[in-house]
């Protein structure tokens, strides 16, 4: 039995704990009717998680217990926060559909993260399967942030939360793919304007960043069906394009082989008939 390791990276896991302690600032938020404050926490506790990871690989202080400690926090950062806040929100006026609706969330995160580390060494590292739950996190509370910041009050936004939130639920436990972006590699040199390139996209954020962030994140959760269902739709294409290859290669295989059949025909038949003749000449004899 290999022995417990009683020592912990602190940098890595103290960025967790900074996760953590957002999410659970959200859930106070979002009881005591903060609404906003506790999107703005969910969104600070996002980059913190994105944090951790790279702090850990950068230092090269991974460990089982990092993984599973970071798996716990996301769960009550991603998964446990937004349902609470969401429902104090917008769905507590459903009543029992709203509660079910934000358990389902719940549910979707908790499957999502399972499935997540039983893939770990094993799934393309290019994509995610399922919605990320840092993302359906930030779908809600970019809702929640938009119309708390812009005192927009319509008639239809609680059917619109109700919605999202199932959305986002359904989405974190389907077989979709969603980009990683792993693939970016941050290490290499990267040209000048590169740089200029992200002042500029960190520029605009700060003019609007509850609509654009929002914006951001509806999009990426769009992308993955969208891409899905093209990505289908090129295999069947390509299949139909195969079989009708297929069927065209026989077509013009079956003209040769019926006249290669004749010609074994013929050559039998005359075959036969020397040597029946053959017959008939010996019995003359």
């Amino acid at each position: 039995m290999k022995p417990f390791d009683r020592g912990i990276y602190l940098l890595p896991n103290l960025m967790t704990t900074a996760a953590l302690f957002a999410g659970f600032y959200a859930v106070i938020a979002g009881i005591q009717g903060n609404f906003e404050q506790g999107a703005i926490a969910i969104f600070i506790a996002m980059v913190f998680d994105g944090l951790d990871g790279r702090i850990a690989r950068m230092t090269n202080s991974c460990s089982a217990f990092g993984a599973e400690y970071d798996s716990l926090a996301d769960m009550i950062s991603f998964g446990l926060a937004p349902a609470i806040l969401i429902f104090q929100w917008a769905l507590m006026d459903f009543g029992k559909l709203g509660w079910l609706i934000a358990f389902i969330y719940t549910v979707a995160a908790a499957l999502r993260l399972a499935r997540f580390n039983t893939q770990v060494g094993t799934a393309d590292k290019r994509y995610f399967q399922g919605l990320p739950s840092p993302a359906a996190a930030a779908l809600l509370a970019g809702l929640v942030w938009v119309v708390e910041s812009n005192q927009i009050e319509l008639a239809i936004t609680p059917v619109v939360a109700l919605v999202l939130t199932l959305f986002a639920g359904v989405m974190m436990v389907s077989n979709t793919r969603f980009s990683s972006f792993k693939e970016l590699n941050l290490k290499d040199k990267v040209p000048f304007v590169t740089l200029l390139v992200v002042v500029l996209v960190f520029v605009v954020i700060t003019i609007k960043p509850a609509m654009i962030l929002f914006l951001i994140f509806l999009s990426y959760a769009v992308s993955g069906p969208v891409i899905t269902l093209l990505t289908l739709k090129k295999t069947r294409a390509l299949r139909k394009s195969q079989k009708t290859d297929d069927e065209s290669g026989e077509n013009i295989k079956t003209p040769a082989d019926s006249e290669q059949k004749d010609l074994i025909n013929e050559e039998s038949s005359v075959d036969t008939n020397v040597s029946k003749q053959e017959d008939k000449s010996e019995k003359k004899e």
